[in-house]
């Protein structure tokens, strides 16, 4: 009987982890639980030649995939609150851990969270996703705040996607983690960023990446355009920022305000 008994457990615990489905990530400790109605999450994993997105929805964390997501594909868990009306939005991006150092204490697995709220969107300063994977998360963030969710739980709908196109997702080269690492980021991430800002979306993190990828373009009048709205958001940022600016100014022809911000910049640095 007492063998018996050990094989059924055996079997439930079995069953309980099959297809994926396991106990809560503990990563997903610092996603909000308060008066959220359910979770609506997507996972897009991308290949050489197209890939597929799925979307479903879960009543519980728990219930979510726990399979390995892989380089650069994400998964974004985006709590749906009871009360409809709620203006403010969190979005959870889960990522692979890309660090070349991974250690046993580490977690495999990135969760970044993203809000917006009346079209100013917070992105962490030191968030660890891939830049392609970033853009690509804030494309299907913002489609997704124009697209109604519908609530069944657990109801999965996949999509075999084209090859990949910049105005659904980022083109994937060969080549593209050299490009990632270099000092000139992928034209393609700063076109998504850049529709992103045109379209009235404000984000310290979005104007500072297209500020100083055209700068180091030497596309000034962008680079001003860019780092003129970076500033009407906040003058907290790194000494270099208003060099660039300042630099980026006196080559537009403003040399009175470009070398106000360069001499701004030689007191921050002294």
């Amino acid at each position: 009987m007492k063998k018996t008994t050990i094989k059924v457990m055996f079997l439930i615990i079995t069953l309980s982890s099959y297809n994926g489905y396991s106990q809560k990530s503990t990563i997903y400790n610092t996603i909000e639980t308060k008066d959220v109605k359910y979770y609506a999450v997507e996972e897009i994993i991308n290949m050489k030649f197209g890939g597929t997105t799925t979307r479903y929805t879960v009543s519980d964390l728990s219930l979510i995939n726990t399979y390995d997501l892989g380089p650069n594909n994400i998964r974004i868990i985006t709590p749906i609150y009871k009360n409809e009306n709620f203006a403010k939005k969190n979005y959870y991006v889960e990522t692979k851990n890309s660090d070349p150092d991974l250690g046993v204490t580490q977690k495999p697995n990135n969760l970044t969270q993203i809000k917006i709220d009346s079209k100013k969107i917070e992105i962490p300063e030191n968030q660890k996703m891939e830049k392609v994977s970033l853009a690509v998360a804030i494309q299907s963030i913002l489609k997704s705040e124009t697209t109604e969710v519908v609530e069944p739980v657990r109801t999965e709908t996949t999509v075999i996607a084209k090859p990949i196109k910049i105005d659904e997702k980022i083109e994937f080269v060969k080549n593209l983690p050299k490009r990632e690492s270099s000092d000139h980021i992928n034209i393609n991430i700063m076109d998504t960023y850049e529709r992103v800002a045109d379209k009235g979306y404000k984000s310290i993190f979005l104007f500072k990446e297209l500020g100083n990828y055209f700068y180091f373009n030497k596309q000034m009048e962008k680079a001003v355009k860019w780092y003129e709205e970076l500033f009407i958001m906040t003058s907290e940022v790194e000494p270099v920022i208003y060099f660039r600016f300042g630099d980026a100014l006196k080559k537009t022809g403003d040399e009175k305000r470009g070398e106000v911000l360069i001499q701004k910049f030689n007191k921050l640095t002294e």
